[in-house]
């Protein structure tokens, strides 16, 4: 595959008053409006804190307990897949800090794969896909839909459940069009939702573990690790679902700058969001099982939290407030993802490698990335309703976790690359220590291999193949691929033309950029050219030494003529005897 080197750069003066058209290429210039293409840094601490709150606290940790227990067969098992699963994530979260303060603009793992692998539109390309099929919230729209369901005491149907999903993902999208800063707010006060929730969770355990039950106590911390899985499938699966639980933590790196003295805020807000969430999210596994018999979570499909409550409160108000507030907590989630990705596709759209870069980049008309968020919107949609009916939150769940799996381990390569090679041009305030690299190293690997190891029976949890979402996935992140190989490699050279980088670099430290098609000799026929040009000066060169000889030789003959004339007017023959000696020696140094 050939490299980036054919891609001709060139960095035109900055232009940021232009009222021009827009950002495209005229003469080899670009007239970007910042105001058309920038955000304000409007976001605090708690803002960041709000964001990785809002990202991390959606579906997983009200979804999946249930699937995460029987994929590791005990109570203790699954508590230890959690603990395993924070630890993870906090390795996670200094590999986030080391890059983000070394690099503090927007773009998150776009920027940190660029930095580390060429060729830099490769990556480009790969994490386009990415954002587009792999970072949507059709999972937890799916959660909301279904607590939604559950507190308005509804049946759940196929059709009831995608309806709400898409209306949800209809408000968080819609929201963030019109009325950002709304958006924003709304968001703030969710994440304080998803915490007192969480908090609730915890207190309702603490209440079952001191007796207050409607039914039997469960007991089940009692041989907690009785009937553990020994199938390595089952454990990685576990654990891939609760990194699930815990993603997001890259949020804030996404939006880098549009946050306030991002370097010092990002370290605040990453260990402090983490620290809560990690706790509350343990503490509140306690509580499920506090309450929740083993054979409920064994049927529970995706309301395993509202058993919870239905356990301690009974059929009360209680049972319906509370899965309210869950469904609440998926909004924000929802909220989260509307407001972040829509910003990456931004950012993508600056580096030029998406069609209609310019509609995606543009903020008008209400200062947010309309076409993004749409786009967005339609993406989400199509993957609520497109997984067989049933399975649908199993698949959504795994098809999102592991390729983001994929590129956290590809980001992190890229960081022990970067300090081995690259260390005299990259440098971060806030290195991580090397242990916890070569933890956060080695527990990727393990998660992007297991879920290809053959389970039990050769069958998964669902009535889907296993190995089907992680296939699909990869296979998403591979289209990166063959789109920068078509684009940029094969139909360039098919055609003849070379791609010129055109550039424009912003106050807040990104570029845009824009490609120039400039047209290329083939090598076969620069080859026939060269030969030709070759041939025609030999040529050339032959006939003008024929014409100079035929001109010495005329002069010759018009001096002999000139002379003889002289000699009759004159009769000197003596003397036209030694004109003719002298007109030989001219003829002889004519010819040499």
């Amino acid at each position: 595959m050939a490299s980036e080197g054919d891609v001709i750069k060139r960095t035109p003066a900055i232009s940021t008053a232009s009222d021009g058209a827009d950002d495209s290429v005229k003469d080899g210039q670009l007239g970007v409006v910042e105001v058309n293409v920038l955000q304000e840094r409007t976001i605090g601490l708690f803002g960041a804190v709000s964001l990785v709150v809002n990202k991390i606290i959606g579906a997983g940790i009200f979804s999946t307990p249930s699937t995460i227990f029987k994929l590791s067969g005990s109570v203790g098992m699954a508590l230890m897949c959690w603990v395993i699963g924070a630890i993870i994530s906090t390795c996670g979260i200094f590999v986030m800090l080391e890059f983000g303060t070394a690099i503090p603009r927007s773009g998150g793992i776009k920027n940190y794969l660029e930095r580390a692998f060429s060729p830099r539109l490769m990556q480009t390309c790969i994490y386009v896909f990415y954002c587009v099929f792999l970072q949507v919230s059709a999972s937890n729209a799916i959660t909301f839909s279904s607590y939604i369901l559950v507190a308005a005491g509804v049946d759940s149907t196929t059709w009831k459940l995608r309806g709400v999903a898409i209306a949800g993902a209809i408000f968080s999208v819609g929201i963030h069009t019109v009325a950002p800063r709304v958006g924003r707010g709304i968001q703030d006060v969710l994440s304080a939702v998803k915490l007192f929730t969480l908090l609730f969770i915890v207190c309702c355990g603490f209440a079952a573990l001191a007796g207050h039950l409607r039914i039997e106590s469960p007991h089940n911390f009692s041989n907690a690790f009785e009937g553990t899985s020994s199938s390595g499938y089952n454990i990685g699966s576990a654990i891939l679902n609760v990194i699930f639980s815990f993603q997001g933590y890259d949020n804030v790196n996404a939006v880098l700058s549009e946050v306030r003295n991002p370097q010092r805020t990002l370290r605040l807000a990453l260990p402090l969001s983490m620290g809560v969430i990690a706790v509350l999210y343990l503490l509140a596994n306690v509580a499920y099982f506090a309450a929740v018999p083993k054979e409920a979570f064994i049927a529970a499909k995706v309301t395993v939290a509202a058993t919870l409550f239905e356990n301690v409160f009974g059929p009360s108000a209680g049972a319906k407030a509370l899965p309210a507030l869950v469904a609440l907590s998926a909004l924000g989630h929802l909220l989260g993802v509307a407001f972040t990705i829509p910003r990456l596709l931004q950012e993508l759209a600056k580096d030029g490698v998406l069609p209609f870069s310019n509609w995606f980049m543009e903020n008008r008309p209400f200062r947010t990335p309309i076409y993004a968020l749409l786009l967005h919107l339609g993406v989400t949609i199509l993957f609520i309703c497109a997984p067989p009916a049933g399975d649908a939150f199993n698949f959504v769940v795994s098809l999102s976790s592991y390729p983001t799996t994929v590129l956290l381990f590809a980001i992190t390569v890229g960081l022990v690359k970067l300090r081995l090679t690259d260390r005299a041009n990259f440098q971060s305030p806030l290195p991580a220590p090397w242990i916890l690299i070569v933890i956060y190293l080695a527990a990727n690997i393990f998660l992007i291999v297991m879920p290809f190891v053959r389970p039990p029976n050769g069958k998964g949890s669902t009535s889907l193949p296993y190995w089907l979402s992680s296939v699909v996935a990869l296979g998403i992140l591979s289209l990166g691929i063959i789109y920068y190989t078509l684009r940029f490699v094969v139909v360039p050279r098919l055609l003849g033309y070379k791609h010129q980088e055109i550039q424009q670099e912003l106050s807040d430290g990104s570029k845009v950029t824009r490609f120039q098609r400039i047209k290329r000799i083939p090598p076969t026929v620069a080859v026939v050219a060269v030969g030709y040009g070759l041939n025609t000066y030999r040529q050339a060169m032959v006939q003008r030494r024929i014409a100079m000889a035929e001109q010495a030789e005329r002069q010759a003959v018009e001096d002999r003529k000139r002379a003889a004339k002289l000699m009759d007017a004159y009769g000197d023959r003596s003397s036209l005897e030694e004109l003719e000696k002298a007109m030989q020696v001219y003829e002889a140094q004519n010819q040499v």
